[in-house]
């Protein structure tokens, strides 16, 4: 017998070499006497203690399995929910910007010197549609006529006697015009006094008397 065999399986070494020749010349036999054996019977054991805590464990992951599918789903929900957030973030990013731009001082300024170019046109044109008797304005050329005086003809060279009508009408024209032109003076008023109120802060923002806070 070789000495790396008794080495293996020391309780060999109390057999004699005859018998162990005979044991070999028989796998059947030279099995069912290798499991009799000490060492053999111990490796035995201690795979089937391996196979137990596998089947253990086997059975530990198989009771865990619908705790990780529902874990792997959440993760998978979060992920995606995670992505959808830094689109999201991107977008809202850049409505941010474009909101901080038509806030930037420089935009600022710039539409108040607009605005107020506006404003300086918007009066003019009240004051040419006055003069020109648009927009409910009466026309500086409207003639006023005064109770129980003489009017002129249309017709040149004729005149005519006011009657009561006429003198009712001209009241009434007279007082349509007054209410027109008190009308067009308040209009025109508070025209040129927010074109006065832009100009000043343009002004004072050309100065650099004016300043803005990010808070």
């Amino acid at each position: 017998m070789s000495t790396p065999l008794l080495q293996q399986f020391p309780s060999l070494a109390a057999y004699p070499p005859a018998f162990l020749k005979d044991l070999l010349s028989s796998p059947q036999l030279t099995e069912a006497f290798l499991f009799t054996l000490p060492e053999v019977q111990e490796l035995a054991g201690e795979v089937e203690r391996l196979g137990r805590e596998n089947h253990d464990l086997a059975n530990k992951n198989l009771s865990l399995r619908d705790e990780l599918l529902a874990l792997r789903d959440g993760t998978a929900q979060s992920y995606a929910h995670a992505e959808y957030l830094k689109r999201r973030w991107v977008e809202l990013e850049k409505i941010q910007n474009q909101l901080y731009q038509k806030h930037r001082p420089s935009f600022l300024h710039l539409r108040l010197r607009h605005s107020l170019t506006a404003q300086d046109d918007l009066s003019e044109k009240m004051a040419n549609a006055f003069i020109e008797g648009k927009n409910g304005y009466p026309n500086g050329q409207t003639q006023m006529s005064v109770p129980g005086s003489r009017v002129e003809s249309p017709i040149p060279g004729s005149t005519a006697e006011s009657t009561p009508t006429t003198s009712a009408m001209a009241i009434g024209n007279d007082r349509s015009q007054n209410k027109a032109i008190d009308d067009f003076i308040n209009d025109f008023k508070a025209a040129r006094k927010t074109y006065h109120k832009r100009a000043i802060w343009t002004e004072r923002w050309s100065r650099g008397e004016v300043a803005w806070r990010d808070d």
